[in-house]
């Protein structure tokens, strides 16, 4: 046989091996899948949510939703709107997201100061049960995702007095791996401002996971977050007789998505990718898929707490 003949019949038998060891390949991770999946369900302990929102401001005005408490969603809200104040906070909590904003706006009236703080806070934990080979360990891979931002402005002369501030913290964890993101923005009286963290992203995340003998693994998914917005305003006034000079704040957090989960990217076992296997969770969420919804865009949803502030204190000072 020629030698071009040789190396002909040498690439075909390589390529018929390979095709036979990605079969070999298929069929296994099918076969671990069904083995998994074959064994009965585990009972998994009840998910539960948390929310609440507060508000206060400089005349008195305050307002607590109490802590809510549910095994799937759970919402919580809370606003107080007074002569040169409007503040309030939003949260909602489950089946694998967080949404939470907040916000604050404080304008002197006359010779009078004025503030506002708007707080909100949501957390959750579910149960997640992934269908494997017993007695096998294996890598489950997903993303988490932190979407919205803050923002901070402050008016009036050099003279007047002005604070704006907006923060966030989040915590999360699959399967005992966690990722924590916090930051926030300030705004000062003569332009002082800082920031830091002021916007989201998305975090891969990858859980070792251990299928016990009936071929299941068990872990939680827990989701906490936290705004907080606060605003400041004092005018200006060089005597009783001179003129007054005003000042205004905003600040707000506003996350239309605060946290949620992407979906699992991948579930590896003995360097096998296992596709097909079955999921459950408590809260019924299947999280091999993404949990985000449609919601407003951050931005235009923290562009619309301002403005609702400003609205609600103006109003109240015409009446």
């Amino acid at each position: 046989m020629s030698g071009i003949a040789s190396t002909l019949v040498r690439e075909d038998s390589g390529r018929r091996a390979a095709k036979r060891c990605q079969a070999a390949l298929t069929l296994t991770a099918a076969a671990l899948v069904a083995a998994g999946s074959a064994q009965a369900q585990p009972t998994l302990p009840a998910a539960q949510s948390y929310a609440q929102a507060t508000s206060t401001d400089y005349v008195g005005g305050s307002c607590d939703s109490g802590l809510k408490i549910g095994t799937n969603s759970i919402s919580a809200s809370c606003a107080v709107v007074s002569p040169g104040s409007s503040s309030g906070g939003l949260a909602t909590a489950g089946n694998g997201s967080v949404r939470i904003s907040s916000n604050a706006d404080a304008q002197s009236l006359g010779t009078d100061s004025h503030s506002g703080n708007g707080w909100s806070s949501a957390s959750f934990v579910d149960w997640i049960a992934i269908a494997g080979p017993a007695g096998k360990t294996g890598t489950l891979t997903g993303t988490l995702y932190f979407a919205g931002g803050v923002g901070a402005s402050v008016g009036g002369a050099a003279e007047t007095a002005t604070a704006a501030g907006a923060s966030y913290n989040f915590s999360a964890s699959f399967f005992g791996q966690n990722v924590a993101l916090s930051g926030g923005v300030q705004q000062g009286t003569n332009g002082v401002s800082s920031s830091s963290n002021p916007a989201g992203g998305a975090f891969t995340v990858s859980a070792p996971v251990s299928f016990d003998s009936t071929g299941w693994a068990v872990g939680a998914i827990t989701m906490t977050a936290l705004t907080q917005s606060e605003a400041g305003a004092r005018p200006y006034q060089q005597t009783s007789v001179s003129p007054i000079v005003s000042a205004e704040a905003h600040a707000a957090a506003a996350f239309g998505h605060t946290l949620y989960w992407g979906g699992i990217s991948s579930l590896t076992v003995d360097g096998v990718e296992l596709t097909g296997y079955s999921q459950l969770s408590a809260s019924g969420t299947d999280y091999r898929v993404s949990t985000a919804t449609a919601v407003p865009e951050p931005a235009s949803l923290a562009l619309l707490l301002v403005g609702l502030g400003v609205v609600g204190w103006r109003a109240r000072r015409r009446a």
